[in-house]
């Protein structure tokens, strides 16, 4: 061994080496396998703390070049783990070569001759004085606000790597400000799914009024097709005045009731069948509040099918000839409409004569009806008679000739 290489104690006195931050760098490779880290007085106190998912084989692999760096590492503050996270997010995606030399400025520059980017990397990590300088290194920048959502996502990695890449730029490009904001305005934890939630929400529905109402990325898509369905079904439906709607949400009012009473309010809807607005014997309802008034006039349920009309399902007509109908029609895949129910006020007895008049009209104007299964004679009655629900007609006034009539009952008593 050469004096130069010599890093023993040698006369009664050690001999004066570089250090990489917090790591004594020995020059001798038996030395170097027997490294150990020195920890900083604020790690002292931290209990270790494990970790999983993928970047255990990425520390692995650190470890196995730089060893002790999985101890360091669950050792580490909370800040300083999501921050190694995130290094090893850009280790997945960019590789070792081009993590090393993004983090060389970490150490000085007789840490740089280690051949392994591995070991790069981890002595890197392990030396930066501060979770702010490896988040630095790896992104180019630290907006603010960044490492606080990240202390507030706790101890544990995001369960994708690329989640880390979607919060730098939430918050770096301007676009995404609201959902910056809301991040980092809201108090408590944040969790994988609520950043998830926040990348796929429509930028109006971005509110804690509703990120606290949401529970997943699917909920936070139909939220969005809600918004879409409004924006087109509802003409005062503007972006300011959902807004306005949603900065105004009371804590006892869930999604379902604040989209229903947006969707209450339709009066532009989707899709409706080539009718005449000036037929003197048919009158489609166009808005939600048509058809509120439908439902009192008949007193019948038609206000809840308000949301089928808004979404091009379904619409109401109303027979205005005494003594007055109210048809629902479905659309069909090619753009055509069927008459599936008619009914009459009360949801009484829809009498036949006024039926086969209102379905004769609708006929005329392209809408048939569907079929009372009468292709054989007294087809319910027998469907009655094997024990099979038919509801084959039963709601569009067809003359029923199932029915017993009075003199039937009549000799049935008397027999009896």
């Amino acid at each position: 061994m050469t004096p130069k290489n010599q890093s023993i104690v040698q006369s009664g006195s050690k001999k004066q080496l570089p250090k990489c931050g917090h790591v004594r760098v020995f020059s001798h490779p038996r030395q170097l396998r027997s490294l150990r880290l020195v920890r900083s007085p604020a790690s002292q106190h931290l209990r270790p703390r494990s970790f999983s998912g993928w970047p255990l084989s990425l520390a692995i692999e650190l470890d196995t070049s730089s060893p002790n760096f999985i101890s360091f590492t669950f050792r580490a503050s909370t800040l300083r783990r999501q921050a190694i996270f995130a290094a090893l997010a850009v280790l997945t995606r960019d590789g070792p070569e081009s993590l090393a030399s993004s983090l060389q400025s970490l150490v000085p520059a007789e840490c740089h001759a280690y051949k392994s980017p591995h070991e790069r990397i981890a002595r890197a990590v392990m030396a930066s004085p501060r979770a702010k300088e490896i988040v630095r290194s790896v992104f180019g920048a630290v907006p603010e606000g960044l490492l606080g959502v990240l202390n507030r996502v706790g101890g544990d990695p995001l369960p994708d790597p690329s989640l880390y890449f979607s919060l730098f730029e939430t918050f770096t490009d301007p676009q995404h400000r609201v959902r910056r904001d809301v991040l980092h305005q809201q108090s408590g934890p944040v969790s994988a799914i609520q950043i998830k939630i926040i990348q796929h929400l429509h930028p109006v529905l971005v509110h804690n009024h509703i990120l606290t109402r949401l529970h997943s990325v699917s909920e936070a898509k139909d939220a969005n097709a809600a918004f879409t369905l409004i924006r087109n079904a509802v003409s005062s439906a503007t972006e300011e005045a959902f807004r306005q709607s949603v900065e105004n949400l009371g804590d006892k009012t869930d999604l379902a009731t604040f989209f229903s009473r947006w969707i209450q309010k339709i009066d532009c809807p989707p899709t409706l069948p080539m009718i005449p607005e000036n037929d003197p014997d048919i009158v489609v309802m166009t808005s939600g509040h048509e058809i509120a008034a439908l439902g009192r006039r008949f007193r019948n349920c038609s206000s809840t099918r308000v949301v089928h009309a808004a979404i091009g399902y379904e619409t109401l007509l109303e027979w205005k000839p005494s003594p007055g109908l109210v048809a629902q029609c479905r659309r069909l895949t090619d753009g055509q409409w069927i008459l599936t129910d008619i009914h009459a006020k009360g949801n009484g007895q829809v009498e036949p004569s006024a039926a086969a008049a209102f379905r004769r009209k609708l006929q005329e104007l392209g809408i048939p009806a569907l079929s009372p299964g009468d292709l054989f004679p007294r087809a319910r009655g027998v469907l009655s008679m094997i024990g099979v629900w038919h509801g084959l007609g039963n709601n569009l006034g067809f003359e029923d000739e199932d029915v017993v009539d009075d003199e039937d009952f009549a000799e049935v008593g008397n027999a009896a």
